[in-house]
């Protein structure tokens, strides 16, 4: 998972060190953003997530082009688009609000899945593989908070940006991680007989 995320975040760094192509407070702020969302990513690969089995090289290096090339397109849209009339409703300062509740958000959520990782393999015999049903935050109202804040992160960035590439990463990104909420929420149904039917997959109350 290092080898997905490090490129992404070397690109948003290094768009910093080359002449023209972060000018602006919303160029700033975009990359500064990309760089703190894959900075968060690598600190909680090296430092907070605990894996039980291990990714194909040609997997990782999917990813790894993936988000080095959505990182790398919005950085240069932007940068192309820099000369165009400024949008008629300024996102940036919402986004960046909207970014930092879904960066926040996120973390604390992942945070919590690691201690209960680390719980069940820490005592009573338990081991690394050991499942339990999620406590804290929001998840007593939905089953991947975490992706739903992850979501919030990814319009932010979009609300940053003011890009049809921006929106629509954070669009496919959505239905990506709707998909996988539902589909987590289905297996915490069919793994625990006492999993609350109040809580939902992504959204508190609706979805």
């Amino acid at each position: 998972m290092l080898l997905a995320y490090a490129p992404a975040l070397l690109a948003a760094a290094a768009s910093f060190a080359v002449p023209g192509a972060v000018e602006g407070a919303r160029a700033e702020l975009l990359s500064a953003a990309l760089a703190a969302h894959f900075l968060k990513r690598v600190l909680e690969v090296l430092f907070m997530h605990r894996y039980s089995g291990s990714m194909p090289l040609d997997t990782a290096a999917t990813i790894a082009s993936s988000y080095l090339l959505s990182t790398a397109t919005m950085i240069c849209e932007h940068h192309l688009s820099h000369d165009l009339p400024d949008p008629a409703v300024d996102l940036l300062y919402p986004g960046v609000v909207v970014f930092a509740v879904g960066l926040a958000g996120n973390f604390y959520h992942h945070y919590l899945l690691s201690r209960l990782r680390a719980d069940a393999g820490g005592g009573g015999g338990g081991d690394d593989r050991g499942y339990k049903i999620p406590r804290g935050g929001l998840f007593g109202l939905v089953s991947c908070p975490h992706y739903l804040f992850e979501i919030l992160d990814f319009f932010g960035l979009a609300m940053i940006a003011q890009t049809l590439y921006a929106l629509a990463v954070a669009t496919g990104t959505a239905a990506y991680l709707d998909g996988r909420s539902c589909a987590t929420r289905r297996w915490y149904q069919s793994k625990f007989q006492q999993f609350p039917a109040r809580i939902k997959a992504l959204l508190p109350y609706v979805l």
